[in-house]
């Protein structure tokens, strides 16, 4: 890491909570590895102060924010502009500071996940989707954009209908609403719910595992633990998975290259990732 000074660029991650997350880890890698002057940290902000936080990103000169929950839907409206995919999805992840001081929102939680999954070779012809928040409508998005037939459980029939409209607004009959039973005529399936979260929901699974087989790819956005329920099962009865960690590090890798020019090594970021994680159990 290198050493700071009065030069140093600085972006840092805003949440609550966010004393777990793993992002100043990855991105503080990634930007030694690169020799670039930059240093993350992480802010916990209440939601009630989530646009007052974009205003302090402005007085302070912070570089590039990550944003993450319960503050991607709430953030927007402190903004200067938004990429479509954001508005199109309703929630930013990633705000980026232009040369000319403008703060522009985006969501790179979509092609994370596309970039995590297409990383093991999984089969996106036709994807599951669990859960229909501010991540799930970002993936809906991104899988509908690289030519996946998608189906979405979730329990508010609200939300639910909101996300399959996404999808359909990218690509008229592409998306569709669906019971968590019949997930598994999928070929892969994605949980964007905190069930099986440490701290959360521990012990839960989102789906029922029977659903689940070899000809499955599963990728679970949690990774505290890296190994949840949910995958631990999914390999035991002989399919595919991706852990959290993978869709966390190629999502943060696409917020470096919307502020450096270029993304950096997503390997190195999970070895971090990784490394951490391991710290942190002794």
């Amino acid at each position: 890491m290198v050493t700071p000074t009065a030069r140093t660029r600085l972006a840092a991650v805003i949440g609550s909570p966010v004393r777990h997350s793993l992002s100043p880890v990855i991105h503080n890698a990634a930007f030694a590895a690169g020799g670039h002057d930059w240093l993350y940290g992480a802010f916990e902000v209440d939601p009630r102060n989530a646009t007052a936080a974009i205003d302090a990103m402005r007085v302070l000169g912070i570089a590039g924010l990550s944003v993450t929950m319960p503050h991607k839907e709430l953030v927007s409206s402190a903004l200067d502009d938004l990429d479509p995919e954001a508005a199109l999805v309703g929630a930013v992840n990633t705000v980026v500071r232009t040369h000319d001081d403008r703060l522009v929102g985006y969501n790179t939680d979509g092609v994370g996940c596309v970039d995590a999954l297409c990383g093991v070779d999984a089969d996106l012809s036709r994807v599951g989707v669990i859960g229909a928040g501010a991540t799930a409508r970002a993936i809906i998005v991104a899988m509908v954009r690289a030519g996946a037939a998608v189906s979405v459980a979730n329990r508010s029939p609200e939300r639910l209908a909101a996300a399959v409209s996404v999808g359909n607004s990218v690509r008229v009959g592409s998306t569709s609403s669906t019971a968590l039973a019949e997930l598994g005529d999928c070929t892969t399936i994605i949980n964007t719910t905190p069930q099986g979260m440490a701290g959360i929901a521990p012990d839960t699974l989102p789906i029922d595992v029977q659903a689940i087989s070899s000809r499955h790819t599963v990728l679970d956005v949690v990774y505290d633990p890296i190994e949840t329920p949910l995958l631990r099962e999914a390999r035991r009865r002989g399919a595919q998975v991706a852990d959290g960690v993978h869709m966390l590090c190629a999502q943060a890798a696409r917020q470096q290259e919307l502020w450096l020019g270029h993304r950096p090594d997503v390997t190195l970021m999970r070895d971090a990732a990784l490394e951490e994680l391991s710290r942190s159990e002794r």
